[in-house]
């Protein structure tokens, strides 16, 4: 069989969907002319507000897992073209299927799979579009480990747009995606699929297929607040194998790169110097494969946000009382650079700043620091519910031992300002 490649455009998401109609127009291949049209219509312009079209479930018999579809527009002449939004959740995917016109995916969130028959699954992120020839044999839908959202357009011939085949199998399912390029393969080179897991521990796959997937959905703590947990708790513990991914999947989930970066700079005093290092290692690699320069990220100094005097007169006291007899370099880099300027750096919130920090000592441990950190999460905003989520999150990636070592501090704080 002769390999027919997918065609990709590393372009910005936005730039693509503004520029959907402009590609669907300039595709033969979709858009055919209506010879012998009995009557000239109307020119007029058509809106479809977003959510005026309810989604719908995709049904069962093409696809496995929960996928949810939006319409976007349906065919109308001359071009017979119809687009929708199509959400996947974690692992679901459609069935094996061709289209008569060739078919454009762009995705516009998460992590995407895409396999032509006979040739290895490749994965899509953001800002990614796709060609799929006419008659091309074909499935995609989301990696095990990340929900995706694409827009789909497609043309039809005498109303059918699609010719559905059989199901994609586990095995095939599982297969791992091709090779990527340098800077793609230092982004995502560490991620493993369900079968590399499966071919040391069965179990543990399955946990990771069933149990993790289900704690990423959880109400309580947004997906983007996960993240922030998540890659807070990996950087203090130094675990690199999952960061690349984790990275990816905070920057789908709406962390920005500058955020990403800021959390990076924050840990370097939570976690040490050498674990922000390793990160930053891990994230040069995300970030240049993702087409994310120094624009995006927060610059090395600026505008402070105003500090709380009185907490901060609170704080420097209670620390000179401490530590002052004992270390004064400790009581003067904790006035400054820590809380006298990493602390104001506005690209991240303090809310935010305060997630990581908890997050962070939970996964290392320091149940001493907690009480301080979490009383001040929460009067920067963190809700009882979201710190009750965090440390529900923080079991599969700081361990029960740790999360169990710090509910006591938790519970004596929940109480004492409920009081």
């Amino acid at each position: 069989m002769s390999r027919a490649n997918y065609n990709f455009m590393p372009v910005s998401w936005r730039t693509l969907v503004k520029a959907a109609g402009v590609i669907v127009l300039a595709l033969p291949a979709i858009l055919r002319a209506q010879d012998g049209v009995a009557e000239k219509q109307e020119s007029r312009i058509e809106i479809k507000r977003r959510g005026s079209q309810p989604p719908t479930e995709a049904p069962a018999e093409h696809f496995t897992g929960r996928v949810r579809i939006e319409p976007l527009f349906q065919e109308n002449d001359p071009s017979h073209t119809s687009a929708a939004y199509v959400t996947f959740e974690p692992g679901a995917h459609s069935a094996w299927h061709t289209h008569p016109l060739g078919q454009i995916l762009i995705v516009t969130a998460g992590t995407c799979w895409v396999q032509r028959w006979g040739d290895a699954i490749e994965e899509l992120r953001p800002g990614d579009a796709v060609w799929i020839p006419p008659g091309q044999k074909h499935w995609h839908g989301a990696s095990p480990t990340s929900a995706t959202t694409h827009i789909a357009i497609q043309g039809a011939v005498d109303g059918k747009n699609i010719d559905w085949m059989e199901k994609v199998t586990e095995k095939q399912y599982n297969m791992k995606p091709s090779t990527k390029t340098n800077a793609q393969s230092d982004a995502f080179s560490s991620l493993l699929t369900l079968d590399d897991i499966r071919t040391v521990a069965p179990a543990l796959a399955r946990y990771t297929k069933e149990t993790l997937a289900d704690l990423w959905k959880r109400p309580g703590l947004s997906a983007r607040d996960r993240s922030l947990v998540t890659i807070a708790a990996l950087i203090a513990s130094n675990q690199t194998t999952e960061l690349p991914s984790q990275f990816n999947r905070a920057l789908d989930n709406g962390v920005k790169p500058s955020e990403v970066s800021e959390v990076i700079t924050h840990l370097a005093f939570y976690s040490g110097w050498a674990n922000a290092m390793s990160a930053v290692a891990v994230a040069k690699g995300v970030f240049r494969a993702r087409g994310i320069g120094a624009d995006q990220l927060p610059p090395a100094s600026g505008p402070l946000l105003p500090i709380d005097k009185t907490a901060e007169t609170h704080r420097a006291t209670s620390v000179e009382q401490d530590v002052g007899s004992v270390a004064p370099g400790v009581v003067q880099y904790t006035s400054d650079p820590l809380f006298h300027d990493l602390w104001l750096r506005p690209a991240l919130a303090p809310r935010d700043r305060s997630l990581v920090t908890v997050s962070a000592l939970i996964a290392s441990g320091q149940v001493a620091q907690i009480t301080y950190h979490l009383n001040r999460a929460m009067d920067n905003g963190l809700t009882k519910s979201e710190a009750s989520e965090m440390l529900t999150q923080l079991l599969f990636y700081a361990g029960w031992p740790n999360v169990f070592s710090a509910i006591p501090v938790a519970k004596e704080v929940f109480e004492k300002r409920t009081k």
